[in-house]
């Protein structure tokens, strides 16, 4: 049976010293818990709370396709001096798994410019596209051509995402030796706060389903995207980890499936939408990081 969720916000002075008590590290996804457009009111200041009561603060996201500027601004307006330096993002992961198994053939990616730039920093030579398909649909069956030096098909957040590129993918791992991987399986994204829309993990189903194989989860809710963020922070108990998302199958099962305690922010999601999910429950919710401050000022 799943245990009901608690409400920080429900609980007392003492209550409080006990959830704290229950963790040394914390692990937090960005994107809706840091910020949406803009900071969320009090999101910097719940760090610093939490490293004022003694807990080292780790960055974990799905989003690979911000640049390092890019997020040293997003972490700058927030008020977070150390984020990127503490970020983990799954185009490091996967790059990093590559190396893991000795990877020595080409990469397709049906990726952001972002995750090539990495697999590429790496030494690791990449083929995407294309990002415009032919008009007639017969033409298609160019797509459909095997190419044996491709040894591995990486999925992570490619907003141009198509058909041709599909097609491809499909084609490559018809072979059981390619390697079949994926970042971010987000299938919704918040593009305007209140909102969810389709996101890129849609399509990465649609592959799955066509070809009867599972991929390698280098992202959330994967373990293996779990555990390489605990070495990259030098941990080996999750059960002293407190991971903090917006997101119910992202996040809160990131959590379930590595061990570490689950925190889910209604930020992006309703009250309503965590309790009607059948299978994951977080151990704790609260409206907002910034909700939770006052809370911590003892």
């Amino acid at each position: 049976m799943v245990n009901s969720p608690v409400n920080i916000l429900d609980l007392n002075k003492e209550g409080i010293r006990a959830f704290l008590d229950s963790f040394d590290h914390v692990f937090s996804d960005c994107d809706g818990v840091i910020w949406h457009n803009t900071p969320l009111a009090g999101s910097g200041e719940f760090f610093d709370l939490m490293k004022k009561h003694g807990k080292t603060v780790h960055y974990v996201s799905n989003n690979s396709i911000r640049s390092k500027e890019n997020y040293d601004a997003k972490f700058k307006a927030a008020g977070i001096n150390d984020g990127y330096e503490n970020l983990t993002v799954p185009s490091v992961a996967i790059a990093e798994y590559l190396k893991s198994v000795n990877f020595n053939k080409k990469i397709y990616c049906i990726t952001n410019s972002q995750t090539i730039k990495t697999l590429e920093s790496y030494g690791f030579s990449c083929k995407s596209g294309p990002d415009v398909g032919a008009d007639f649909y017969s033409d298609y069956v160019q797509y459909l051509e095997d190419d044996e030096e491709i040894g591995a098909v990486v999925f992570d957040s490619d907003f141009k995402v198509n058909l041709p590129k599909i097609y491809k993918a499909i084609s490559y791992l018809a072979r059981p030796d390619v390697y079949f991987i994926n970042g971010a399986s987000d299938k919704h994204v918040v593009l305007k706060p209140g909102h969810l829309s389709l996101a890129t993990g849609v399509f990465t189903e649609l592959v799955i389903e066509e070809t009867k194989r599972i991929p390698i989860q280098i992202g959330k809710p994967g373990k293996i995207f779990g555990e390489f963020a605990m070495k990259r922070a030098g941990l080996s108990d999750p059960s002293r980890i407190l991971f903090i998302g917006d997101m119910i199958e992202q996040d809160v099962g990131l959590g379930k499936q590595t061990g570490f305690k689950t925190l889910l922010v209604l930020t992006s999601l309703t009250k309503e939408d965590m309790l009607n999910h059948e299978t994951i429950k977080p151990d704790y919710y609260a409206k907002s990081l910034g909700s939770i401050v006052p809370l911590l000022k003892f």
